[in-house]
């Protein structure tokens, strides 16, 4: 990755990683916890092993949506989101899984989730003061287009509000991270038993999903404090978009060889 000193004055750095960010719900035949329960002793388990053994997946992070974004720029609000899943893979590589291995993952899939959407992103670092921290407290926003607006327009919008929020950054305690991925394009999927258990290997034409945001703090106070500001509510509740969404989320490492 290339080295992002001057990130920290707000200045947006590519990261060089293929990426993909993915969301999905809990099948309809459990609850979200009974879902949750087999993900994290059942399915994450046998991810972690045949990622490790894939040399071009550099880093497996899982993420548990805790609360939502509200009105007042606090978490007072109930999720919306169940689990994300972002990957990183070596410039120009992807999951690239073989064809039994592939069956094996939709099979699994039937058992705990429905409305598997995953996007091909560009990640770069908007801040990064990453020195050494061991653990951290991640927040994750997802914008999508209205219908009728261009994605060069939408770009352009992102671009003007991700400069308030560099500048809000850097005078705010506590922040260590931001990245921006923006979205390239949104996998396909099919239903087996319910839609999006099966993801197909090709790309839609067209998607209104237009970036996420990650945001790393050392605490919760301080990201608390962060999000209430008037500046950072505005630009994060912005009604230009179709949907802006913000979770505070559990995030797990996999593997991550960074």
């Amino acid at each position: 990755m290339e080295q992002t000193t001057a990130a920290g004055r707000g200045r947006t750095v590519p990261s060089g990683w293929a990426k993909t960010i993915s969301h999905f719900r809990p099948a309809s035949v459990v609850t979200a916890e009974q879902a949750d329960r087999y993900y994290l002793r059942v399915h994450t388990r046998f991810a972690r092993h045949f990622l490790r053994g894939m040399d071009q997946v550099v880093s497996y992070h899982t993420n548990r949506a805790e609360a939502g974004y509200d009105l007042l720029g606090g978490w007072e609000r109930p999720p919306s989101a169940f689990r994300y899943v972002v990957l990183r893979f070596r410039p120009g590589r992807g999951l690239e899984p073989s064809e039994e291995l592939r069956e094996t993952i939709v099979a699994d899939h039937r058992v705990f989730l429905r409305e598997l959407r995953s996007f091909r992103v560009d990640e770069q670092v908007l801040l990064d003061r990453l020195t050494g921290q061991t653990a951290l407290e991640k927040y994750l926003f997802e914008f999508d287009r209205r219908d009728g607006t261009a994605p060069a327009e939408a770009r352009e919008h992102l671009d003007a509000a991700l400069a308030v929020l560099a500048e809000q950054a850097s005078s705010a305690f506590g922040v260590r991270q931001i990245l921006v991925d923006h979205v390239v394009q949104e996998q396909e999927t099919a239903p087996v038993d319910e839609p999006g258990q099966r993801p197909l290997p090709r790309m839609l034409p067209v998607t209104r999903r237009q970036a996420f945001l990650e945001f790393y703090f050392d605490q919760r106070e301080w990201a608390e404090e962060f999000f209430a500001r008037d500046a950072v509510r505005a630009v994060l509740r912005d009604r230009f978009w179709a949907a802006a969404v913000g979770h505070r989320v559990t995030e797990q490492c996999g593997l991550d060889r960074r």
